[in-house]
Order: C-alpha cells, then structure tokens, then sequence
C-alpha cells in the first residue's frame, strides 16, 4: 500500500481590510523538497563553495558576543556531557564565533578552535585577548585538521553537520575521532528534523528569502554516522524546545504564538515536557 504524498507547507502573502497577513497551506506538488534523507544523501562538495559564501557573509558583519540562552543550552549540555573542563584539551572543530570554546577556556579547559574562515578566527583572537584567555586558533578544513592523533580529551561542534552530505558527515566524525584519545569524547549538537517549531520557521524563512543559514538539512540521528566512523555512540537526546519558538520570529505575527506557546510549556509537568523534542539533537560518543 501507498500512503498520501508527502506534503510541502506554503504560506500565502496577501492583505485583508487594510491588514497584512500569512497563512499556511498545504501542497502535495514539490515532493523531492521534502524528502531530507534524500536531499542529505545529495547535498555535498557541489554546495560547499555557495555554502563558504555564506558563513563569509555572516563572518564578515561584527559578531555579538553576548551570553544568550542558546548558548547557555549547549554549555549546560556539554557540562552534562563530558564534566568538568578544567584542564581538558578541548577541540571545536567548525568553530564559527567559538562563544562557548571561550566559556569552556574561563572554566579551565585547554581550547582549540578550528575554522575555515579567517573572518570567523579573526573575530575569535579578538574575543579570547578581551578576556586574556589563551587558546590555539587554526584554520583548516575540519575534514583534515593539522593536529596531532589521539591528542584531545574532547572534541566536539554544533550547528556543522547538517551542512553536510551524510558521506561527509562520516568523514568528518573520522577525523574528530583520530585527533581524540581512547577513552576519549565525541559530541555533537545539530537541529533535529523533529522539532516542529525549528521546521515551521526554517520553512517559512526559506521561502520568503529571509534564511540566513545556506544549506541546513535537519537530522534524525547520528547513530548510523557515528557508527561508520569507528565511534561507541553513547547517548542521543533532543534539547532545547524553549530555544526553537525563536524560529518563529521569522514567520509575521509568529511573536505572538511564540509568547502563547511559552506560557502553555511553562504549564505542563516534566513529564509532559518530555514529549516535544527540542531544537538541538545531541549525540555522545566515546573512542574505543
């Protein structure tokens, strides 16, 4: 048996009594959109040069450096994580702002931060000098990182991968793996594709020309990943469901669902709580 074609959520622009408003509808005609494993199977070196150009744009504007909730989400899960940091050799392999690798060198830890971008570095040193944190800033594609093997205690990113074909995925989990010691941590931290709020606003944004963010496919699990690329996958859990209504900013008026839908998730036990998957997927792995 067949079930329904997958559907492709549009929203409609138009105005009503002086008024401007969006509504979503529904359209089974863009099939091959919607079909993420198919499209993080595809989407690869042939995105890589319109994806740089994005993170150079992004690197390329003055950067907040502002402790915001997100950011206290993956610090928080990354302590849950691994412990204590202090005196950890930690890598952020696809750094970007390395905001949290800075938290994580005010705890203790020894950092290293490495990018591809020298914008991204650049805004990096001026960070660390600011707080007279020391650390070692390399760029490099994070698939072939010029560090030393079995070196680290940890090394770990967030928001990379899903930039990635699933093909590299797995190599740049190989290589995390060679830089980190036996016994030694993996994490990860990409959005999860069931996360609704994340989807309904990454969708609208995408439609209406407004995403910032290039090529992000969400992600299901890493296991299989994790798997290929020689890693004792540990733990996977979803975090942040508070942090994924900031999507709905994208969507006009979706202010005003975001601040009900806070207030109703405010209401619930923990128990039920459990039962909307946040924005961020964490998968923890050990090397054996």
């Amino acid at each position: 048996m067949h079930g329904p074609s997958p559907t492709l959520l549009i929203f409609e622009f138009g105005e009503r009594s002086g008024k401007k408003y969006c509504a979503p509808t529904w359209n089974r005609r863009f099939e091959p959109i919607v079909d993420i494993k198919r499209d993080a199977e595809t989407i690869g070196r042939d995105h890589e040069e319109d994806q740089k150009q994005v993170w150079e744009k992004l690197w390329s504007k003055d950067v907040s450096y502002r402790w915001d909730s997100l950011s206290e989400l993956v610090f928080n899960a990354l302590r849950e994580t691994i412990g204590s940091f202090d005196g950890k050799r930690i890598v952020e392999a696809g750094s970007g702002t390395g905001k949290i690798s800075l938290r994580l060198a005010m705890e203790g830890a020894e950092v290293t931060l490495v990018d591809y971008a020298k914008q991204a570095l650049d805004q990096s040193k001026l960070a660390f000098r600011m707080k007279n944190r020391m650390a070692q800033f390399v760029r490099s594609d994070i698939r072939s990182m010029p560090l030393e093997e079995n070196a680290y205690e940890v090394c770990w990113n967030a928001g990379v991968l899903e930039h990635f074909s699933n093909e590299e995925k797995v190599n740049i989990l190989r290589e995390m793996a060679r830089i980190t010691k036996p016994g030694g941590q993996i994490v990860v931290l990409v959005p999860y594709s069931g996360c609704l709020p994340y989807r309904m606003g990454k969708a609208f944004a995408e439609q209406s020309g407004t995403w910032p963010y290039g090529v992000e496919m969400p992600v299901e699990s890493l296991k299989d990943a994790f798997g290929k690329a020689g890693i004792q996958m540990s733990e996977e859990r979803c975090i942040g469901f508070l942090e994924s209504l900031d999507f709905l900013d994208f969507i006009p008026d979706g202010l005003h669902v975001k601040s009900g839908l806070r207030q109703w998730y405010a209401s619930l036990e923990m128990e039920e709580r459990r039962l909307f998957p946040g924005y961020l997927l964490l998968t923890h792995g050990i090397i054996i």
